[in-house]
């Protein structure tokens, strides 16, 4: 294939190939039968190497694939529809959250979930776990509770640990008491049919100027050997285990209920 043989990145004097990104997933602890949630920044691997964009993206994709084998790859595709009075259409609202989401969104058309904020595309074997969510972003049976409750583990793909949407789903399960529950109203339209609908948001009181900051935890994750990370290129790859992001941040939220304020440092 000729993915396999063409330079994706360039960085200094060297070349990153497929293989290179095969290796580091592996590396970094992805398994074949694996769950994985991507996020993702290729910006920071290098340079194009001056290839078709679509090709390089589907090589990436493909060695995402090459690395789950029969598991589940899960992108988010947020759009954050209702919090801009747009109208929410699964099959049509672009991902606002990376070019490899927005073109993993038309491969081989996984499926997506029918959330107005943070929707993902999933591709896999157990797809059907995690297509069905509920409208609260962060609740139990949103997609960041199902991730939870099938031991999935999330990469970032090149992407800043801070990017990880899931600790706002541990900051909910905790009820830390600088973000509420807020209502957002909006039109669903599912094949050309329109629909009034809400969901639900636990998000930052911004009347006390919350700022979310994951590095300390970053940092406390790194030094105790609790996530992996390789570097690959100019940039990295990291990979978490969420029942460990989820214990881990509850042990941290006990200890200071502000841990994931930056403001409050």
């Amino acid at each position: 294939m000729t993915y396999e043989k063409n330079p994706l990145f360039i960085f200094g004097e060297d070349k990153l190939y497929y293989q290179d990104f095969v290796e580091a997933l592996k590396k970094v602890g992805v398994n074949k039968g694996d769950s994985i949630f991507v996020h993702s920044d290729i910006s920071v691997f290098g340079k194009l190497s001056g290839g078709n964009r679509n090709s390089l993206l589907n090589s990436l994709i493909e060695a995402l694939k090459e690395s789950v084998g029969n598991g589940t790859i899960i992108m988010p595709t947020f759009t954050y529809s209702y919090c801009h009075n747009q109208v929410y259409d699964p099959e049509f609202s672009p991902s606002t959250v990376g070019v490899l989401s927005e073109h993993f969104r038309n491969f081989e058309k996984p499926g997506r979930t029918i959330h107005p904020i943070f929707s993902a595309a999933i591709f896999g074997k157990d797809k059907k776990k995690f297509k069905n969510v509920e409208a609260d972003c962060f609740g139990k049976d949103s997609i960041f509770g199902k991730l939870h409750k099938e031991k999935a583990k999330i990469l970032f793909f090149g992407a800043k640990f801070q990017s990880a949407t899931f600790m706002h789903y541990v900051e909910q399960s905790y009820g830390v008491p600088y973000r509420y529950m807020k209502t957002f109203e909006g039109t669903l339209r599912i094949f050309g049919r329109e629909f009034k609908d809400s969901c639900t948001y636990f998000v930052r009181n911004l009347d006390e100027n919350v700022v979310y900051d994951a590095s300390l935890f970053e940092k406390y994750l790194l030094e105790n050997k609790l996530i992996n990370k390789v570097k690959i290129g100019n940039g990295k790859l990291l990979l978490a285990d969420t029942e460990v992001l989820y214990n881990e941040a509850f042990k941290q939220l006990d200890k200071d209920i502000n841990f994931f304020r930056g403001d409050k440092r």
